[in-house]
């Protein structure tokens, strides 16, 4: 009996395991309760330190390595405490956690295939499902740190979104919020925090101390977001950026930051939004978590991100629009159509690069926010139309870009949508059914056939429905009923609702880790 006191009081140590074949920023971590030692097993680009482990970068010391304090926080990490670990997700949406807790241990990941691999467990082949359930985790923001996915085991691989998870020697698994920053009175006050917020993250990115350091790369349009984070990230030091035109389009050019990264002093690199279709290999295998808007774009910028600290404009919808910011409560947004931190996830950890939204930064302080975006001093910078956003016009005017520069129109021309076809280069396609074919080839016709109807059946419901798309407050209730008080998800069609199963199969020979710290063939 001592002897069991002394193991449940023990202090967890983290124990890290460089597994080279990794992909970069991948990391894996086990917690058995009456075990000290947690293994975490890790790409090469995680960066280790005595109080614990991140692949990101955050407002404060890299040398001090302290998470707890952090209130902007990109990608993931862990610290040490007396009381147990503390695994963390990113302040701003884009850095996900993953855990399975099974009956002797607690698996957490950054990459959900990592954590199905560690914890031998297994999606779900024919459940369709599984976008539309991240996305009523995602609406739910703050309000639901612990989303759950259903398995094959019956067990649950759990999401979580923008909080702390702390774990205990024994297993067990409370959710804590990050540290806020002061709340901002006025513009001025807010401005500083998204400038003083940038200036930190990036400083750290680049600290010299590291062993992988990051530089700055933006991402770049017309819209106002991502001129912001450009605006932003310029100040800090950021010099380069990339944008995107649009082959399909009678001016391809439409949305292109060439011109303003030019008035900003940055150097702008152009590529087409549909490059992907071209490149060798099939691409899209790596963007299926999130099909729906997913970045699957980067692709083709893929020789510009590895070691890079990527700059964007995501987020600025409920940050920056003042019809949403007011009801963006605890970063709830039950009127999303779309999960965000997601699609980039597996070409990210291989490729070696981190996503910062600066828009997130002060999200929890969103009514005093909305307050600043609509007082009299704002005034001179709200255009009194549909798309209208005074905060960051303010900040990009004040840069020396001119009205019309920017802000005109939302075209979204980094996203592409896997839900049709036209979406996908014929070798993915191709890959893409088989997948299906083969993974519900021993599933019986009519079991088939009854998961076939429930979508049909799902989605005819929300075509009488017609619910439509209110920005307003999360409540209880819609988080219990999101697709009918508030719009339903953008639709996916049947042959296009496994890519969640298939990107997740697509990359599981990554993860077969071995005990021992190596990857094991696909044979063994």
């Amino acid at each position: 009996m001592p002897a069991a006191r002394a193991r449940e009081g023990a202090r967890l140590a983290l124990r890290p395991v460089h597994v080279p074949a990794l992909p970069a920023l991948a990391w894996c971590a086990r917690v058995t309760p009456g075990t000290e030692a947690v293994p975490v097993f890790h790409g090469s680009q995680v960066e280790i330190h005595a109080r614990g482990f991140v692949e990101g970068a955050w407002d404060g010391a890299f040398a001090a390595f302290d998470l707890a304090r952090a209130t902007v926080l990109c990608g993931t990490g862990a610290t040490t405490a007396a009381d147990g670990v503390r695994f963390y997700a990113s302040t701003d949406q884009q850095g996900v956690l993953f855990s399975i807790r099974q009956r002797d241990s607690l698996v957490v990941s950054n990459s959900p295939s990592f954590a199905l691999a560690v914890a031998g467990e297994a999606l779900e082949p024919l459940y369709p499902f599984y976008v539309y359930d991240l996305l009523a985790i995602f609406r739910q923001g703050l309000y639901c740190p612990d989303g759950r996915l259903r398995l094959r085991s019956g067990n649950a691989l759990r999401v979580h979104y923008t909080t702390v998870m702390a774990v205990s020697p024994r297993g067990e698994v409370r959710f804590e919020a990050h540290a806020a920053c002061a709340p901002p009175g006025d513009y001025r006050s807010y401005a500083a925090l998204l400038y003083g917020g940038v200036d930190a993250v990036l400083a750290n990115a680049r600290d010299e101390a590291r062993r992988s350091p990051y530089a700055p790369l933006v991402t770049l349009s017309r819209g106002y977001d991502s001129t912001a984070g450009a605006v932003l990230a310029r100040r800090a030091g950021a010099r380069e950026a990339f944008t995107y035109v649009d082959s399909r389009q009678a001016d391809p050019t439409r949305d292109s930051g060439v011109d303003n990264a030019r008035v900003l002093g940055m150097t702008c690199a152009e590529h087409d939004r549909w490059a992907y279709l071209t490149l060798a290999g099939a691409v899209e295998a790596e963007f299926g978590y999130g099909p729906l808007s997913s970045n699957v774009p980067l692709a083709a910028v893929e020789p510009q991100l590895a070691g890079r600290i990527l700059v964007t404009g995501e987020s600025g919808d409920p940050m920056w629009d003042p019809c949403r910011t007011r009801v963006f409560d605890r970063m709830g947004r039950p009127w999303i159509r779309y999960p965000q931190g997601l699609s980039v996830i597996e070409h990210r950890l291989r490729v070696g690069y981190v996503i910062f939204a600066p828009a997130c930064i002060a999200a929890r302080h969103n009514r005093a926010i909305h307050a600043i975006a609509v007082s009299p001093e704002m005034r001179p910078w709200s255009i009194g139309v549909g798309y209208d956003r005074p905060l960051p016009r303010r900040l990009c005017e004040e840069a020396g870009l001119a009205r019309d520069a920017f802000g005109t129109r939302k075209f979204a021309s980094s996203h592409s949508h896997l839900n049709d076809a036209r979406r996908f280069s014929a070798r993915s396609l191709d890959l893409y059914r088989t997948f299906v074919q083969q993974a519900h080839a021993a599933i019986p016709g009519h079991e088939r056939q009854r998961w076939r109807a429930r979508a049909h059946l799902r989605h005819r419901a929300w075509d009488l429905l017609r619910p439509r798309q209110r920005y307003v407050r999360s409540t209880p209730l819609q988080r219990r009923l999101p697709f009918v008080l508030n719009a339903p998800p953008i639709r996916i069609p049947w042959d296009f609702m496994f890519t969640f199963q298939w990107t997740a199969a697509s990359v599981q020979d990554r993860y077969r880790v071995t005990p021992h710290g190596t990857i094991s063939s696909t044979e063994e």
